[in-house]
């Protein structure tokens, strides 16, 4: 079988990148809906909060996760 020519295996390669960020892309949509549902579900969107005081209060779940694996 003869070698792919430098541009067909380039054209390749891109196409495979498109794909992976397309899946990636995917996945992100599936786990925002995901966090917007169960905040909705929690009454989280109705407390008038702004996005940079919800971002704060994630990163503080996150924090605290993180230092409790480390206990």
């Amino acid at each position: 079988m003869a070698r792919k020519t430098l541009n067909a295996r380039r054209i390749e390669a891109q196409r495979e990148l498109e794909e992976a960020q397309a899946r990636l892309t995917k996945l992100q949509n599936e786990a925002a809906t995901r966090i917007g549902r169960i905040a909705v579900k929690t009454g989280l969107a109705d407390l008038g909060l702004s996005d940079d005081e919800i971002k704060l209060e994630f990163e503080k779940i996150i924090s605290g996760t993180k230092q409790g694996e480390r206990s």
